[in-house]
């Protein structure tokens, strides 16, 4: 087996043996279009005749190759907040930006994204803002993440 074929997906499942695994971060998983390289160095393409992936699906490709889904932790910016008009009204922006948001009580997370750079940097001058950047698992609410 050559390394420079790319292995077609043709099939997502979940209850059959992996052969290999590969991590992808929240945004990965949401492409409809993905090439990706797995644990041991299988390049392979998964098109959008599915819906998105999720941890533990198993990716079955044309030769029967099957390779696992496991997430990777995600670069995020978790926004705590002490007033709750200031909690609004930045929830409110990030939402105008059609970008993924979790959003918990006082508390948002977003992904590190260069759209939001300026709304982060402004929520770093603001004192009711408490902005921590780490990685972790993001979970958005709802279906938030469309294209128009």
């Amino acid at each position: 087996m050559s390394n420079c074929m790319i292995k077609k997906v043709v099939e997502i499942s979940k209850e059959i043996e992996a052969n290999d695994e590969v991590e992808l971060s929240w945004f990965d998983m949401q492409k409809p279009n993905l090439t990706a390289v797995s644990k041991s160095g299988v390049n392979f393409v998964v098109k959008a005749k599915f819906t998105h992936l999720h941890e533990n699906d198993i990716l079955k490709c044309e030769d029967g190759y099957t390779i696992q889904v496991k997430r990777s932790a995600d670069e995020i910016f978790v926004l705590e907040f002490s007033d709750a008009l200031v909690f609004a009204k930045t929830a409110y922006e990030i939402g105008n930006r059609h970008q993924p948001v979790m959003i918990e009580e006082f508390k948002i997370t977003v992904l590190d994204d260069i759209s939001l750079g300026d709304i982060i940097q402004e929520c770093y001058k603001n004192d009711d803002i408490n902005v921590e950047k780490t990685k972790g698992y993001f979970k958005p609410n709802g279906k938030a993440h469309h294209s128009h």
